[in-house]
This record gives C-alpha cells, structure tokens and sequence, in this order.
C-alpha cells in the first residue's frame, strides 16, 4: 500500500469533522437568530421595570424624544386633582410617603436632565431639597414609633416645608437666566412639581394638628 493510500483514511476523517463542525455552527446561527427574532429585550425590560412605575408618575408623552424622562414628573393641576384623594387627615403616612418618593424623583430627573451649565444653580437646589427629604423622613419615622412630641412633629414638618420653599426659590431664579427651550421646560416642570408637594405639605400639617388634636401638647405621638 502507497503512502497516498494511507494518508486516505485520515483525510475523510479530518473532511467528515470539518463537515461536522459547520454544520453545528450553521445550526447554532439559525437558533441565535430565531431567539433574537422571537425575543424582545426592550419588552422583557419594560415588563420588569413595569411594576416599580405607576401611571400618575410617568404620565404619556406625545413628543417621543430623548428628554422623556421629564415626563416622570407630576404637572399641573390636573395632576394635582390625582393626590386629592390622601388630602384628607386621615392620610398622613400617604401624604409623606407621596412627597418623599416625588422629591427623589425631582432630584433624579433634575440630575439627568439639567445641563451642565445649571450645576452652580442645580448643586445648591439639591441641597435644600436633600435636607427637605431627611426632615420628612425624620418625621415619617418619628411619628411611627410614637417618639415625637406635637412641637417636634411642626417643627420637622416646617423644617422641610422650609427647604422646598428655598428648593424653589433657586430655581426660579435659574428660570431667569438664559436657558435653551428643553432646559426651560425642564426647571418650568421642576418648579410646577415642587408647588404641587407644597400643597401636600399643607395637607401633611393639617393631619399632624389633626393628630395631636385630642391630645395634650406635652404628650407623644398618640397610638392609635
């Protein structure tokens, strides 16, 4: 047997694997490319973010552009019109749990939407509305744990109250300066959301007074 009938064997086995191989790989292209046609990465994202969103805090946007992010923020009085149902006393921990998560979602939109050349404006309005934040949160947690007396209680109220009020004040002197159309309507909607959560801290004082109503003014935070 020659050399040539030798190598023979060897050479269908090499052209057999070779064969083998493409087609594995030709196989595994066609179910890659199956799963991208039949899977929807942006849906299967959306479906997951979907819960943790409700529909008063992203209202629809017909304008579709890349700043949607704006549209996070409650505005105007219609949006107003949607809280008036925790208005009432009986709803403080729903009016405080509503102006915290409303405040973090100002900051966040703030942050990602404001230009660079709001920063000297922005940094400081942040301040005021972190520190706006803590107080509620103090008194949040305060008032569940029954550890706050009636003056304690306004007084972290006013606090935070204090520090929406200096929150809007900067930015209405960041809506004075020259600003670029999508950058004006961004602080116009900040400054509209901030309104709407003063209002809410109006109703959160009401309930507070309504609190401690029957109760003496040296005396915690009644129990029931």
């Amino acid at each position: 047997m020659s050399d040539l009938d030798q190598a023979l064997p060897g050479q269908q086995t090499d052209d057999e694997d070779a064969q083998l191989d493409a087609l594995l790989a030709a196989a595994d292209a066609a179910v890659l490319g199956r799963l991208a046609e039949a899977v929807d990465i942006d849906a299967g994202r959306a479906a997951v973010f979907a819960p943790s969103v409700t529909a008063e805090e992203v209202p629809s946007s017909d304008e579709g552009d890349a700043s949607g992010l704006e549209w996070m923020l409650p505005f105007g009085k219609d949006s107003l019109l949607q809280w008036l149902a925790i208005s009432g006393p009986g709803y403080l921990p729903r009016q405080l749990d509503k102006s915290t998560s409303t405040i973090r979602t100002m900051t966040v939109v703030g942050r990602a939407l404001l230009p660079h050349s709001m920063r000297t404006y922005w940094g400081l309005a942040t301040d005021f509305l972190t520190a706006s934040n803590d107080h509620l949160m103090r008194l949040k947690a305060g008032l569940a744990h029954h550890e706050l007396t009636r003056e304690a209680a306004l007084a972290a109220h006013h606090a935070a109250h204090t520090g929406l009020g200096q929150f809007l004040a900067t930015l209405h002197q960041a809506a004075q300066a020259p600003n670029d159309p999508q950058t004006s309507r961004v602080i116009e909607r900040l400054i509209s959301t901030g309104e709407m959560v003063l209002t809410l801290l109006e109703w959160a004082r009401q309930s507070i007074e309504q609190l401690f109503s029957d109760t003496d003014r040296s005396l915690r935070c009644p129990t029931g």
